[in-house]
């Protein structure tokens, strides 16, 4: 089944999901508390609305922040699927799609909204966000979320795109944490071990659908912009970044550009996670110095915190991870496999759920890798 993806970027996306009755507009929530706890409890519904923050105290009206978007029947129009297919057709028809799928490279515009404001020098205040406190003990204010950081490998030239948590460490400057192997890090080390800094831009509040392909195992090398608009059928338009050259979605929200030196550290954490702890405690952890900032009129930050599962990525991952359970089992020769199900309340790898129809006795403990 080929994917009609129908939204361009946020605002688009945002747009079909209200037609679709999917989000609910609240005004007046706090930063402090209250936008972080509302997440919590609506991530941890399917059928709960995405809902879109405004008049958040201290900040212009305007300047807005977006959680729990993969949800209900707004995860078929995401992924560009009909909304009559259930969990099961949707992890099947996503997951042929993504198989199928031919790179598409991106393409270099002159223009786009995303430099509707510019931000240089003294001028940089990345406070001036109405960043939440998503969960109670976190270190700080993760702006990064709902985000993805782009960097580039220094010899090989390849793009990629990572979900790394960004917090705020004042108005010129965030940290992100990067688990080692991503290749996010590889990137990183390579610069660090040449002690040059690295170039990095991290983009908050995307295409929904660039913004998934950021939290799926794409292979190394490959760029998760191709992937995008392989799905899309039409390559991701891309502004050059002022400051580093770096390929930044014209059609972003909000973007933070500038580099992170080897040689400087400071505090990071701890942050909440996806098992419902937290992580890591606090540790000295490189961080990105803010050369530029780039924003819509009215923008819109994408808030995606992990939760204790069941949470809206837990529930992508799902539909995915799903889809490959199946072919795999179907690939080992077992047969009479009617679904699979990687639940997102294990995280899609605690908890595997297998539909059989019962053809001979022993065929649960085949399935199951045992004998009798």
């Amino acid at each position: 089944m080929k994917l009609q993806i129908p939204y361009d970027d946020l605002r688009s996306w945002i747009d079909l999901a209200g037609e679709v009755g999917e989000v609910r507009a609240v005004e007046g929530a706090s930063w402090q508390e209250e936008i972080g706890m509302a997440a919590e409890l609506l991530n941890h519904s399917d059928p709960a609305p995405a809902v879109l923050f405004d008049r958040i105290p201290g900040y212009p009206q305007g300047h807005r922040i977006l959680v729990n978007f993969f949800g209900g029947r707004r995860k078929n129009m995401t992924l560009g699927l009909p909304s009559g297919l259930n969990n099961f057709q949707l992890s099947g028809a996503f997951t042929e799609a993504f198989q199928a799928v031919t790179p598409i490279p991106y393409e270099f515009v002159d223009d786009g909204p995303i430099l509707e404001n510019i931000k240089m020098g003294d001028d940089i205040n990345v406070l001036s966000f109405p960043t939440p406190l998503w969960h109670e003990l976190d270190g700080g204010r993760y702006i990064g979320t709902g985000s993805f950081n782009i960097t580039q490998d220094p010899d090989e030239g390849w793009v990629n795109l990572g979900t790394y948590r960004v917090m705020v460490h004042d108005e010129k400057s965030v940290g992100f944490y990067i688990s080692p192997g991503k290749h996010g890090r590889i990137h990183r080390d390579k610069y660090f071990a040449r002690q040059e800094p690295m170039p990095a831009v991290v983009v908050v509040g995307a295409d929904p659908l660039l913004f998934l392909m950021t939290c799926t195992e794409i292979p190394y090398g490959v760029s998760e912009y191709e992937i995008a608009g392989g799905l899309r059928g039409k390559p991701c338009k891309v502004i050059k970044g002022k400051v580093t050259g770096l390929p930044i979605p014209a059609n972003a929200e909000i973007v933070l550009e500038g580099f992170v030196d080897p040689k400087k550290r400071k505090p990071e954490g701890p942050f909440g996670e996806w098992t419902g702890y937290y992580g890591s405690g606090l540790r000295d952890e490189p961080y990105m110095d803010v050369k530029a900032i780039y924003y819509r009129n009215n923008p819109i930050m994408l808030g995606c915190p992990p939760q204790r599962p069941p949470d809206e990525i837990s529930r992508y991952r799902s539909i995915l991870r799903s889809g490959f359970l199946k072919q795999a089992l179907e690939k080992a020769g077992l047969s009479g496999i009617k679904a699979a199900w990687a639940s997102e309340v294990g995280n899609t790898r605690m908890l595997l759920c297998i539909a059989i129809e019962q053809r001979c006795r022993g065929l649960c403990g085949q399935i199951c890798g045992r004998r009798r």
